[in-house]
């Protein structure tokens, strides 16, 4: 149900409807005829001639894999992107060998991948030390229509969880696939299941000379179809075309063999105890020692990744974590483990996705999970040490409302979800237009949740910047100019309560003397309302959508100098649509303008869809006619 109410005693609501209706159809025609022209305009990159995969597996969940691909590039930007294949793999567990690879021209010739450009590399990536490793073709005379062909094999001797295999293969709507085949066998000895959504194939006859148990699969799919990716759409996981491997049987049985090899780990020697009955000295509850063995993990342990052998999967000891101060998210969690342990407080790693996974395949594969965190029964809380900037109680926007794997105890679960009551950012200004008609003003912000994790993230940034510069990019955001300062609490420092307070003085905005109209600025504050304005919907959303709860509120005083006359403000707007609503209201008294703005989201599922995007767009109309808005005066 749509609630819109529009009171100006300036102006002529019924008329300001009606404007506003016409304006919505008329975008909403436009919208739609963007359609085609998207779908037209759109050229995949590359699109897959023919890919065949055969595995066979071993009862102890070792493996062969042989790989033939034949890729052909389609567009210039493609020779740039697509011209290196890169095939990433782990030199501790697996042995990888080109065996082929070539150019095939649209005219039939064939250019050989000499072996010096068949080269291994380390992979580089972020604060990572690993036994990854990156096996990169280079192949010569790429153009388009030019087809990139390799043939591969490797041998994984050592599994990443003794006894089992999984494999997940998904295929992306924005490629377009010719023959693609998966074949598969595997030993008796090992229970392996496989799920498909959209894709043809399944277990086939046993051939003569079969021994008993050994099984054979055979599993095909083609797209011919296309289509351009979209902004914010949700991981490929959560609904392309997939073929789902696993010798799990449960996610149990996954949390068990994660919980095999991780526990071990977290063992409370001398030192963690010594610590963390420090650390706790004087508190008088589980959830202040929880807070202060959470705050210590997460500014005192560094963030670097080291993989070595399965540390994909395993994390390190808990006491070389202490003695190095540093380790990934599984090492996170193992010092966490073992500091709440020292004090009789019971845990377990969390196997999540922080990326946009929103939901668990139905067959269980370790796939979704790229992240570890901690959930501590007790008090029923996660906590996310690698985000050092987010206080107890919150998650990083990342963790939100997602499935987890409680591998103590072998159960699903999932995280809190966003929420307009907790993720949300509130804003004081105070301006004084000047007689030359220049802007002085100071602002207070304030924010919980994820607003707050994101701020206080992007203000430990600004203090190794020039704070001439970082004053003059937040003024730019709005197309403002001037002078100020910013100045906040340290952002590492998780027990003070966030707040970021700005003093500025604005070039002029509008010309003095004489009759003056001007939009309400904003300075040096979040201006996370104005900042919805530049946000447009998808003309035809395709996939789900990534979506989450919020609030954001402001109030801001303008006083106008005793010789300006005020003759006009703004109106006051209240819509709701949906999980969607703003209201805003101006009033004019004794030279202060007062305005008051709030936009709410509440929504109850962290994915979108089309309805979504049409309620987006009837609330932009009113939130841009809104921010849009002038205050009229005259200097007397």
């Amino acid at each position: 149900m749509t609630n819109m109410t529009l009171n100006n005693s300036n102006s002529n609501s019924n008329s300001n409807f009606n404007r506003i209706l016409r304006h919505l159809a008329q975008s909403l025609l436009a919208w739609l005829a963007l359609i085609t022209v998207a779908h037209a305009q759109f050229a995949p990159a590359v699109t897959t001639v023919r890919d065949f995969q055969r595995f066979h597996v071993r009862a102890d969940g070792s493996y062969t894999q042989y790989l033939e691909q034949q890729v052909r590039v389609e567009t210039e930007q493609a020779v740039q992107t697509h011209s290196e294949l890169r095939l990433y793999y782990n030199a501790a567990l697996e042995d990888l060998e080109v065996v082929e690879a070539y150019t095939l021209q649209p005219d039939g010739s064939r250019i050989t991948v000499p072996p010096d450009r068949i080269r291994t590399q380390e992979t580089v990536e972020e604060a990572m030390y690993s036994d990854d490793k990156v096996r990169v073709i280079i192949y010569p005379q790429v153009k388009p229509g030019s087809e990139l062909v390799m043939r591969v094999q490797s041998v994984v001797h050592t599994p990443l969880f003794p006894g089992h295999f999984f494999w997940t293969e998904r295929f992306s709507p924005h490629r377009r696939y010719g023959n693609s085949t998966l074949e598969l066998s595997h030993d008796a000895g090992i229970n392996i299941r496989v799920a498909t959504d959209r894709v043809a194939g399944g277990l086939l006859a046993a051939e003569p000379g079969d021994a008993l148990g050994f099984k054979r699969y055979r599993f095909q799919y083609q797209q011919a179809q296309a289509l351009p990716p979209e902004r914010g759409q949700v991981d490929l996981l959560d609904f392309t075309p997939q073929l789902l491997i696993s010798s799990f049987t449960s996610y149990a049985d996954l949390a068990r063999a994660y919980q095999d090899r991780a526990k071990p780990m977290a063992r409370v020697t001398p030192e963690i105890a010594a610590l963390a009955k420090s650390l706790v000295a004087g508190a008088t509850d589980d959830a202040t020692r929880v807070r202060r063995l959470y705050n210590w993990v997460a500014r005192n342990i560094r963030y670097v990744a080291v993989y070595a052998g399965a540390g994909g999967f395993v994390p390190h000891d808990s006491q070389s974590i202490l003695d190095n101060r540093y380790g990934d998210c599984k090492d996170h969690v193992v010092m966490l483990e073992a500091l709440l342990a020292a004090v009789g407080i019971d845990s377990s790693p969390a196997l999540i996705n922080a990326n946009g996974t929103f939901k668990l395949p139905s067959l269980p594969v370790p796939d979704p999970f790229d992240h570890v965190i901690t959930y501590v029964p007790a008090l029923n809380l996660f906590l996310d040490s690698t985000s050092s900037f987010t206080p107890m109680g919150s998650l990083p926007d990342g963790d939100q409302d997602k499935p987890v794997l409680l591998t103590a105890t072998g159960t699903l679960s999932r995280t809190p979800a966003s929420s307009a009551d907790w993720d949300q950012t509130d804003t004081q200004v105070w301006l004084q237009l000047q007689s030359d008609g220049r802007v002085s003003g100071r602002s207070v912000m304030r924010m919980s949740g994820s607003p707050e994790s994101d701020s206080r993230y992007s203000h430990f940034g600004y203090q190794s910047q020039e704070p001439v510069d970082v004053v003059n990019r937040f003024l730019a955001r709005f197309a403002e100019s001037g002078t100020g300062s910013i100045e906040s609490v340290d952002p590492t420092d998780l027990d003070t309560p966030w707040q970021v307070t700005g003093n500025f003085v604005l070039d002029p905005l509008v010309n003095v003397p004489g009759p003056a109209a001007m939009t309400i600025p904003i300075g040096l504050a979040s201006g996370n309302i104005r900042s919805r304005m530049a946000i447009k919907p998808l003309p035809n959303r395709q996939f789900p959508g990534m979506c989450a709860s919020m609030q954001h509120s402001e109030q801001i005083e303008l006083t106008f100098t005793p010789e300006m006359q005020v003759t006009r403000i703004p109106p006051d707007v209240s819509f709701s649509r949906g999980p969607l609503s703003y209201q805003s209201s101006y009033r004019f008294k004794d030279q202060v303008l007062q305005v008051k703005r709030i936009y709410t989201v509440r929504r109850t599922a962290p994915v979108c869809n089309e309805k979504d995007d049409r309620d987006w767009l009837a609330l932009s109309e009113w939130l841009q006619r809104d921010l849009r808005a002038q205050v009229f005066f005259e200097t007397r």
